[in-house]
């Protein structure tokens, strides 16, 4: 009996030992499979840390992606992209302002193809700090306007709350989530921006991760190349279809240069309490900036549109006006960049400077 105990001990042994050897077998023809059929050439364009013929200047010690068109006025704008991570390429329409006023796009710190530094340096205070030194230097003591997109109008209001001075109005597309009220509720409305895990999914995540391991380029490149292809994948039931029209992402203007993967990872997880929730506040004194505001919004989006910025917003905003582009989303102005500008330059020529 303790003979026939030992044989079947070792035979089940073995038989262990071999399923885990075809399983470890199975895993390497997969990645293999995987990693061939995926073979390719998947550019990240090169930061400011690389490139250094893409227009730069040094902000707060570090290199930022800025470029600045129109003579000096005593009008700036200054544009602040969407995010966090994003960069300005697809806000590039409000170039047209140029021809009365100085506009000054530039690439967040981790962002578009600014420079990456150490995550300590990805924080909001870093992001107000660089902002103010961009102000001081483009346009010294004067105020100036700031046109702020999605995240970009977040940190445009924050800003303004604490340095009224420094602002001479305010222009924002759509801001996400200026409070911990809106935030819950748009986690809630988008599956916390997660996409729902489902076969397709998988299937989606696993390509373009196995794209991701072909991208050459600096430390960030992979991840940055990672979470902008899973952002525009094909995925059923996209969390943030809502964004734009008849929920297609194929309906959006979605330019960018390169997306910052580790910024929108720190600032979103710099945001969240002990028990992962999302804690904001964007708008304590704000109450003190009584100058002119614009709420610019897409009539396609049923996330961050009319609605929520009605509900969550607008009640925070002294002297605030909300206008509607129609036929737009989120990304209105690509999408629609004639009425859009117009909208803004009408804005600005209301104002005296």
């Amino acid at each position: 009996m303790p003979q026939t105990g030992r044989r079947a001990r070792r035979s089940l042994g073995r038989r262990l030992l071999r399923a885990l050897t075809v399983a470890l077998l199975t895993l390497l023809l997969c990645f293999v499979g995987g990693y061939l059929a995926t073979w390719g050439d998947y550019a990240v364009p090169a930061t400011v840390v690389d490139d250094p013929a893409l227009p730069q200047q040094t902000i707060d010690g570090l290199r930022l992606h800025v470029e600045v068109f129109g003579q000096a006025n005593p009008a700036t704008v200054i544009v602040v992209h969407g995010g966090p991570g994003g960069d300005y390429r697809g806000l590039l329409p409000l170039r047209a302002l140029a021809d009365r006023y100085r506009v000054v796009f530039y690439d967040q710190r981790g962002s578009g193809l600014s420079e990456r530094p150490n995550s300590a340096q990805l924080t909001l205070a870093a992001m107000y700090r660089e902002l103010e030194q961009l102000i001081e230097r483009v346009a010294g003591k004067r105020p100036v306007v700031l046109v702020g997109h999605s995240w970009g109008a977040m940190l445009a209001v924050g800003f303004a709350a604490r340095t009224p001075q420094r602002v001479a109005a305010l222009v924002l597309a759509e801001p996400g989530m200026l409070t911990t009220a809106a935030a819950t509720h748009l986690m809630k409305a988008t599956n916390n921006m997660r996409p729902k895990i489902g076969l397709e999914t998988l299937f989606q995540l696993s390509k373009i991760w196995f794209k991701s391991l072909h991208v050459k380029g600096d430390a960030d490149a992979r991840a940055d190349f990672f979470f902008s292809q899973v952002f525009n994948a094909p995925i059923a039931d996209h969390p943030l279809a809502g964004y734009f029209c008849d929920r297609r992402l194929d309906r959006a203007a979605l330019a960018y240069w390169r997306f910052g993967a580790r910024v929108s990872q720190q600032l979103l997880s710099q945001a969240r309490d002990g028990q992962g929730r999302i804690q904001l506040d964007f708008v304590s004194g704000i109450e003190r900036f009584s100058r002119p505001v614009l709420v610019i919004v897409g009539s396609c989006n049923t996330l961050i549109g009319e609605a929520f910025q009605r509900r969550f917003h607008l009640p925070h905003l002294v002297s605030a006006k909300l206008k509607v582009i129609a036929g737009a989303g989120h990304t209105m102005f690509g999408e629609k960049p004639g009425p859009s500008v117009k909208l803004v330059r009408d804005y600005l020529a209301q104002l005296a400077f």
